[in-house]
C-alpha cells in the first residue's frame, strides 16, 4: 500500500491479513499461558481475527472481481453483523450458547485448553464463515474459468488458501494424525498454508499486480484488441479480439509488441493509424491507442488498444477521391457555367431591347427568366458543395440583423411585385452562424416570392429573441404548404435530394441551419400562406 497506493480491494486484502495475524497471534499467546483464565481470555480474543474472516474474504473477492457496485454500506453492515453478534455472544455466553465448557489437558509437557463449543458457535462462526468462504472461492474460480488459462494458477492458489482452515477443522474433528482431540490445536497453523498460497499467488502470479484477476468485463467484451504489456514491453494478456489479431500476425502471448508491428509506438495516446503487414503478406491498417500503467513513480506496463481499420482506411481514401471530384465540379460551376450563363443572359437582354415583335419578346422573356433560375441553381449548388467540402469549423458569433436586412432589402428592391416588410429596429443579437447565413435568408425569401400566387405578394419578416435562441419568421400570403409536405419540402427522409420538395434551395437551407446547431420548419400563416421559422442559437 505504501508503494502502490491505497485501493478498496487492497484495503480489503489487508484486512484479511490482519485477521490472520490476530488469529495466529492470540492462539500463540493462549498456548503459552498456564493460567486457565488467561487462556480463556486469549481464546476469546483470537476470534476478533477469526470471526470476520469469511466476510472480509467475500468482500475482497467482490471488489477484486469488479463487483464494486454490489459492495454498498448496507451489504458491508449486513456481512459484518453476524461476526459482531457472535463476539458479543462469545464474551457474554448466555445459556452456554458459545462455550459449553472448558478443560485443561497436559500433553507432552504442554498444558492446553480444550473448549467445548455451543450451538451459537457452530452456526454463527463455523457455518457462517464456511458459507461465505465457499461463495468467495466460487467467484474466484468462475472468473478464472471465464478469463482463461493465465488466471487459473493464481485462482487455485487463493482458493487453497481460503479452504485450508476448514480442511484443518475437518481433520481435527475426525482425529486425523497429527490432529487429536486432546492435543495442541493445530487449526491456527492453517494460516501458514493460507499465507504461503497467497504469497505465491502475489509474487509468482502477480495476483494484485499486472494483470489482476479483476479483469474488467468491458475489456473482455470490447470489439477492439486490448493488449496488456509488462514493464519489458512483452504481451502478458490479451482479450479475445486481441488473440485473433495476434493469430493473424503470427504472434503469441509472451512476444514483444513488435511481433504485431514494429511501428507501434507506446507513447501514442491518440488513435493514430499504423500501416503494417499480416503474416500472409496483406497490408492492413491498425488504429492504436496506448495508456501507461504506473504504480507511484514507476511504470509497470501499458495497455494497448488496437482496432483493424483497414476497411475504414479504404473508405476514407474513397471519400478523399470523391472530394477531389466535388472540388473540381465546384470549380466548374463557380467559373465555367456561371460565366456562360452570364454571357447568355447578357446577350438575351440586348436582343430583347432591340426587337419589337411581341412573340419574340415573350420568348426572350422566357429565356431570361429560366436563365436567371439556372444561375440561381448553380449558386445554390456551389454553396451546397462548399458546405460539404469545408472540413473546418467555421461557426462563430455572427450578427443576425446584417445578413437578414441585406437579403430582405435585395429581394424588396429587385422584385417590384413583392412587398417585403421588416421590423422597425434591427435586433441587437448575435447567433452561432457563418458567412452562409445570408444564403439561408436569400433562399427562403426568394422561395416565398416565387411560389406566391397572391396579388399583391406580401412577405413579412419578424425576429423573436429568447434567452438562448433567436427565431426568424418569414411569412407569406401564398397558397401555403399542406401538412403532409411540411417535412419533404426540405428534402428530408429516405430520398434525400430526390425528395419531392420545392428544389435545391430548401435542402441547402436545412443543411446549413443544422450545421449551426439550429433548426428550420414550416407553420401555417393566418389567414393563408406559410411561415418559415429559422431557430438559431444565440452566441
Amino acid at each position: 500500500m505504501r508503494h502502490h497506493g491505497r485501493s478498496s480491494d487492497l484495503g480489503a486484502f489487508f484486512a484479511v491479513n490482519v485477521g490472520l495475524v490476530l488469529w495466529t497471534g492470540f492462539s500463540a499467546l493462549k498456548l503459552l499461558q498456564t493460567d486457565p483464565s488467561l487462556k480463556l481470555l486469549f481464546y476469546r480474543f483470537l476470534y476478533f481475527g477469526v470471526a470476520p474472516l469469511g466476510a472480509l474474504a467475500l468482500l475482497f473477492t467482490l471488489l477484486h472481481t469488479d463487483r464494486i457496485r454490489r459492495v454498498t454500506p448496507g451489504v458491508v453492515a449486513a456481512l459484518m453483523a453476524v461476526p459482531v453478534v457472535f463476539l458479543a455472544l462469545l464474551f457474554a455466553n448466555p445459556h452456554d450458547l458459545a462455550i459449553e465448557g472448558t478443560r485443561l489437558v497436559e500433553t507432552n509437557g504442554v498444558v492446553v485448553m480444550r473448549v467445548d463449543v455451543g450451538l451459537g458457535h457452530v452456526v454463527l462462526q463455523l457455518l457462517y464463515n464456511a458459507v461465505l468462504s465457499v461463495l468467495a472461492i466460487a467467484l474466484i474460480l468462475y472468473e478464472a474459468v471465464r478469463l482463461g488459462r493465465p488466471y487459473i494458477p493464481q485462482a487455485v492458489l487463493v482458493s487453497v488458501g481460503l479452504v485450508a482452515p476448514f480442511a484443518f477443522v475437518a481433520c481435527a474433528t475426525l482425529g486425523v494424525p497429527p490432529f487429536s482431540s486432546d492435543g495442541v490445536n493445530l487449526v491456527p497453523t492453517s494460516a501458514a498454508v493460507t499465507s504461503a498460497a497467497i504469497g505465491v499467488a502475489l509474487f509468482r502470479y502477480r495476483f494484485l499486480d499486472l494483470p489482476p484477476i479483476a479483469y474488467t468485463t468491458a475489456m473482455e467484451e470490447s470489439p477492439d484488441g486490448v493488449f496488456v504489456l509488462d514493464a519489458d514491453e512483452r504481451i502478458v494478456h490479451v482479450n479475445d479480439r486481441g488473440a485473433a489479431l495476434l493469430e493473424r500476425f503470427g504472434a503469441a502471448v509472451g512476444d514483444p509488441l513488435t511481433g504485431v508491428s514494429p511501428d507501434l509506438d507506446l507513447t501514442t495516446e491518440s488513435n493514430d493509424s499504423v500501416e503494417t503487414t499480416r503474416a500472409d503478406g496483406e497490408t492492413v491498417y491498425l488504429s492504436a491507442r496506448s495508456q501507461r500503467l504506473e504504480r507511484g513513480d514507476q511504470t509497470i506496463g501499458w495497455v494497448i488498444v488496437l482496432r483493424d481499420v483497414t476497411e475504414l482506411h479504404r473508405q476514407k481514401q474513397t471519400i478523399l477521391s470523391q472530394n477531389e471530384k466535388l472540388t473540381l465540379l465546384n470549380q466548374i460551376i463557380r467559373h465555367d457555367i456561371r460565366n456562360d450563363m452570364a454571357v447568355i443572359l447578357g446577350n438575351a437582354q440586348l436582343v430583347e431591347e432591340s426587337v419589337d415583335d411581341d412573340v419574340v419578346r415573350e420568348r426572350l422573356d422566357t429565356i431570361i427568366r429560366n436563365g436567371e433560375h439556372a444561375t440561381e441553381l448553380t449558386e445554390n449548388a456551389r454553396n451546397l458543395m462548399a458546405t460539404m467540402l469545408d472540413d473546418e469549423e467555421t461557426n462563430r458569433p455572427t450578427t443576425l440583423a446584417g445578413p437578414l436586412w441585406a437579403e430582405a432589402s435585395a429581394v424588396r428592391d429587385g422584385t417590384s411585385e413583392a412587398a417585403v416588410s421588416l421590423p422597425g429596429e434591427p435586433p441587437d443579437v448575435t447567433v452561432v452562424a457563418d458567412d452562409m447565413l445570408g444564403t439561408v435568408f436569400r433562399n427562403l425569401l426568394t422561395n416565398a416570392v416565387r411560389h406566391n400566387d397572391a396579388d399583391p405578394t406580401e412577405i413579412d419578416v419578424s425576429v423573436e429573441v429568447r434567452d438562448g435562441e433567436a427565431l426568424v419568421r418569414i411569412a407569406d400570403n401564398g397558397p401555403g404548404i399542406p401538412d403532409a409536405r411540411k417535412e419533404v419540402v426540405f428534402g428530408r427522409g429516405e430520398k434525400g435530394l430526390e425528395s419531392p420538395g420545392t428544389g435545391l434551395g430548401l435542402y441547402l437551407v436545412d443543411t446549413i441551419v443544422s450545421g449551426y446547431g439550429g433548426d428550420v420548419w414550416v407553420e401555417d400563416n393566418d389567414p393563408r400562406g406559410a411561415v418559415f421559422v429559422v431557430r438559431l442559437r444565440r452566441a
